[in-house]
C-alpha cells in the first residue's frame, strides 16, 4: 500500500507536465481554452486535452505494472523480505553496554537530589 502511494505521489508532476504539454499543443492546433470562450466549449475543448493525457497515463501505468512484475513484486508476499539477521557482535554489544550504562547513570544523578541535569529555568 505504501508502495502505490508513493508511485502515485512520484508521477504527480509528470502527470501536470504532460496536461501542460498536451494543452499547449491543443491551442497551437486553434483549440481555445480561455476565458473569452462560452463555459460549455471550454469543457469541450478540455476533453481534447483530457483523453490524451488519459491515454499517456494508462500507458505509463503499463509500463510499471509489467516492470513490477518481472521483479517480482507481489509474488508470495509472505515469503518477501529484505530482512536479513545477522548475529550481534562484540562493538555492537559494547555500544549496547554503553547506552544502558549511561541510561542508568541518567536514573542515578536525577533521583540521588531529586534533580534533571540541567534546567535553565529554576
Amino acid at each position: 500500500m505504501g508502495y502505490s502511494v508513493s508511485i502515485a505521489l512520484m508521477y504527480i508532476p509528470d502527470i501536470q507536465r504532460d496536461y501542460h504539454n498536451i494543452s499547449q499543443a491543443q491551442q497551437a492546433r486553434g483549440v481555445e481554452l480561455g476565458k473569452k470562450v462560452k463555459l460549455w466549449t471550454r469543457l469541450k475543448n478540455v476533453v481534447t486535452i483530457l483523453m490524451p493525457l488519459i491515454l499517456s497515463s494508462l500507458s505509463r501505468i503499463d509500463v510499471i505494472s509489467n516492470a513490477m512484475e518481472l521483479r517480482g513484486f507481489g509474488k508470495n508476499p509472505k515469503k518477501r523480505t529484505w530482512y536479513m539477521a545477522r548475529p550481534l557482535k562484540r562493538n555492537d554489544w559494547l555500544v549496547i553496554g554503553f547506552g544502558v550504562l549511561l541510561l542508568v547513570l541518567s536514573f542515578v544523578i536525577t533521583f540521588w537530589d531529586g534533580n534533571r541535569f540541567f534546567n535553565p529555568f529554576v
